[in-house]
């Protein structure tokens, strides 16, 4: 994530290198697009009765094969792999709250108030003032490419948000080097070992940076003393080469930024790059550590946003 300055030049620069106009920025989205294609007949499940146990879990994969029509063989692969009589659940979210660390200056602080409760309304509510991008959160194309086709969150297909789940582990090297990238020698040797990279895959990197959010905004951006950042991310070579010889539905990070610290705020990239694409990324990610490197699948649960750059996410791993 960074700053809405930084977020122009970026959008002006994709924009001429693409060969598209940039448009004006704009404000409050008021106008729909065209609606996404009618989802084919029979795509939605028909039964509407109660199931427990391994059935439930069943009928949950069988809907998640059923979402938006046919799936890709990789996702079909991913699901037959998982057991209903075993499933396992991660949950990959931060618990959001008023002292979570943000990306200063580019976020806003939280604001999460109780303002109904049970003594006094009958009923007890939150009020949630929050950027969209705090916590773990959803980056939409739309965040970083004015062109006419980026997607906007509630615009991106649901296929893409229910995939196979990579975990690239780099932990040991960012506990050396903070700057560590995931680069494309890194996703050959997750290849070696598990096999080609699913097409529709969400590519994660996992930097053991969890336990550094977890303590501070301080230890998160690990500022050095001229106020630059320093955390890893994905490196641009890497990015590409899942795009060009992957085709993959987006990355994630356990980081505030896949582009990495030095590069997040003065020169994104990376972000240009992916969301130029319009593929998605998932910042923010908590405790990929628990997750396995293959064999998963990722629920993205964002919240669907008309016109939103981004959105709160829960981030689920069913294996």
């Amino acid at each position: 994530m960074c700053g809405p300055h930084v977020i122009h030049k970026a959008r002006k620069t994709f924009m001429t290198a693409s060969g598209h106009a940039p448009e004006t920025p704009g404000g409050t989205i008021t106008a729909e697009r065209s609606a996404p294609p009618a989802r084919p007949a029979g795509a939605d499940l028909g039964r509407r009765r109660m199931l427990t146990g391994s059935a439930a879990v069943g009928a949950v994969l069988t809907g998640i094969g059923a979402l938006g029509g046919p799936v890709e063989s990789a996702h079909a692969q991913t699901i037959a792999g998982i057991s209903p009589s075993r499933l396992t659940v991660t949950d990959l979210t931060h618990v959001l709250h008023n002292d979570f660390p943000i990306y200063r200056p580019y976020i806003l602080d939280p604001n999460i108030f109780q303002f109904a409760s049970i003594e006094e309304d009958g009923f007890n509510a939150l009020k949630l003032e929050i950027d969209e991008h705090t916590g773990t959160h959803f980056d939409a194309p739309w965040h970083f490419n004015d062109s006419a086709d980026a997607l906007h969150t509630h615009e991106v297909d649901p296929r893409d948000l229910v995939c196979p789940l990579v975990v690239v582990r780099i932990a040991d090297r960012a506990a050396r080097h903070y700057d560590a990238q995931v680069t494309v020698a890194d996703l050959r040797r997750w290849e070696r070992r598990h096999g080609r990279i699913p097409r529709g895959a969400l590519v994660a990197m996992d930097s053991g940076w969890s336990a550094r959010v977890l303590q501070s905004e301080e230890a998160m951006l690990n500022r050095d003393s001229d106020g630059v950042a320093h955390f890893p991310g994905f490196d641009i070579e890497a990015i590409d080469w899942l795009l060009s010889a992957r085709d993959i539905a987006g990355i994630a990070v356990d980081t505030p930024s896949f582009d990495y610290g030095p590069d997040s705020a003065s020169n994104p990239e990376a972000h240009v790059f992916l969301l130029g694409e319009n593929k998605y990324a998932v910042e923010m990610v908590a405790h990929l550590e628990r997750a396995p490197e293959s064999g998963a699948m990722a629920i993205v649960g964002v919240a669907n946003i008309r016109g939103g750059s981004g959105g709160p996410v829960r981030l689920l791993a069913l294996s």
